[in-house]
């Protein structure tokens, strides 16, 4: 019997419950004359952040949850976890980065996700829900795969999902519907092999790939930094396991560490082609960023605290449908069910910071879910995205607190997740080279 049919079942009991009180009620008025008394039922307030955090605190774990898996069951729902035990710190430098930032802008073109949309040198392909990679998605509504070249390079491995169904409510970026994959860097398949060229997003327009037109675009992550009174920038090397686009930042998971924010109003346009370095050239003057054509600039970061326990910031997700509105954090465990899933408040596009610098979550649960790779947040419900579930294929759990999870038809080597709220639709990618695909599924139906 599924969650929902249960669901339905409980709602009409209750329903036939109210009735027949409704019923009863009205017999005795009509009997004794009287209105029925009307019980006032008072009840608790639901407990701020603040004071859920001193709750925790009075009961605190003696020790970091890590790789500890006893008293867990697989697939057997949402547990709680102690939203106590980890925090994070804004870094504070939004302005120091920004003012780099700002001194490129001098002598370079600096671009915002629209001008970009507008300059897309890469072309995809549409692909059908019968094609053998895809088979065993249930609902599929639309899927893309990349031109040739991006297909089979092993020199770089997609893994985060968002877009413009993150970005903002209407879901659009001037009109366009606009997916965002990152990528890391192999070096030992560069051409030549050596040194880690670090993180990019690729910028897909999916606006017409109902006809077949996928144009996308390339953009190395990078670090801007005064270089001796020079504003310059450096290549950021991350895993960038999943991203999150709110509002103009582009959140990126820095495994380790915590959270980088990317800022897409101010994408930096290369004026040189050097596929072998990144930054100002000294003796040319000009720009590079290993061949991209554009650079994104980190502008912020949240990362753990000294006496926070440690996350693993495997994949990041937004949940417009919290209140407020989230970032989900979530970690890979291949060797247990240990894995979390941590929420961040957010306060617009930022997260919501105490008056110290930190951030606290507001809940925290462990999926009972090995090798997630993604984790969408949903109406109070986890999706996520599995891999090696089933042989070499993926499986994808949605999880609920008191429920055991369902699972549903998956993708080899799934990645990141990101919900359209407007269409109801889950996305997610593919990863290994000759096999990589951008694909979505109709939650809503599930």
């Amino acid at each position: 019997m599924t969650k929902k049919l249960l669901i339905a079942i409980a709602a009409g009991f209750g329903a036939l419950a109210v009735a027949q009180g409704i019923f009863t009620a009205g017999c005795d008025a009509e009997v004794d004359g009287d209105e029925p008394d009307q019980e006032k039922v008072s009840e608790e307030p639901e407990m701020t952040l603040e004071e859920r955090i001193a709750e925790c605190e009075q009961n605190r774990p003696s020790s970091c949850p890590g790789n500890n898996d006893d008293g867990l069951k697989r697939h057997n729902g949402l547990e709680e976890g102690a939203i106590c035990q980890f925090r994070l710190k804004d870094q504070g430098f939004w302005d120091s980065k920004g003012a780099v930032v700002d001194a490129l802008g001098k002598e370079l073109e600096l671009v915002d996700a629209a001008g970009l949309l507008g300059d897309l040198s890469h072309k995809g392909k549409k692909m059908e829900s019968s094609h053998d990679e895809l088979a065993r998605l249930e609902l599929m509504t639309e899927a893309f795969g990349w031109d040739s070249y991006d297909h089979g390079d092993k020199a770089w491995m997609p893994q985060g999902v968002s877009g413009s169904a993150d970005a903002n409510d209407d879901e659009v970026i001037n009109g366009r519907k606009v997916i965002a994959v990152s990528w890391y860097n192999k070096p030992d398949y560069n051409n030549p092999p050596g040194e880690d060229k670090g993180s990019r997003l690729s910028f897909v327009d999916v606006t017409n790939l109902d006809k077949g037109d996928v144009p996308y675009e390339h953009v190395l992550l990078v670090d801007p930094f005064d270089d001796n009174g020079t504003p310059n920038f450096r290549p950021v090397r991350l895993h960038v396991g999943g991203i999150a686009w709110v509002g103009r930042y582009i959140y990126a998971v820095d495994t380790m560490k915590g959270l980088r924010l990317f800022d897409t109003e101010r994408m930096i346009k290369m004026t040189g082609e050097d596929e072998n370095d990144t930054g100002r050239n000294s003796k040319t003057g000009e720009f590079s960023a290993y061949g991209h054509r554009y650079a994104i600039p980190q502008v912020g970061a949240y990362l753990l605290t000294d006496d926070s326990c440690w996350h693993r910031f495997s994949f990041i997700s937004l949940d417009k449908t919290s209140n407020p509105r989230s970032v989900v954090t979530g970690e890979f465990h291949d060797t247990d069910i240990a894995g979390k899933v941590i929420r961040w408040n957010l306060d617009g596009e930022r997260a919501a910071v105490n008056a110290d610098g930190t951030i606290q979550p507001s809940n925290i649960y462990f999926t009972q879910e090995s090798d997630m790779q993604g984790a969408a947040s949903i109406n109070g419900e986890i999706y996520s995205s599995s891999s090696g579930q089933d042989g070499a294929w993926g499986k994808l759990y949605r999880s609920s607190a008191n429920y055991e999870s369902e699972s549903y038809g998956w993708v080899i080597g799934p990645e990141d997740l990101m919900y359209s709220q407007k269409e109801k639709t889950l996305w997610s990618a593919s990863e290994f080279a000759g096999r990589r695909y951008v694909f979505a599924v109709d939650v809503g139906k599930y």
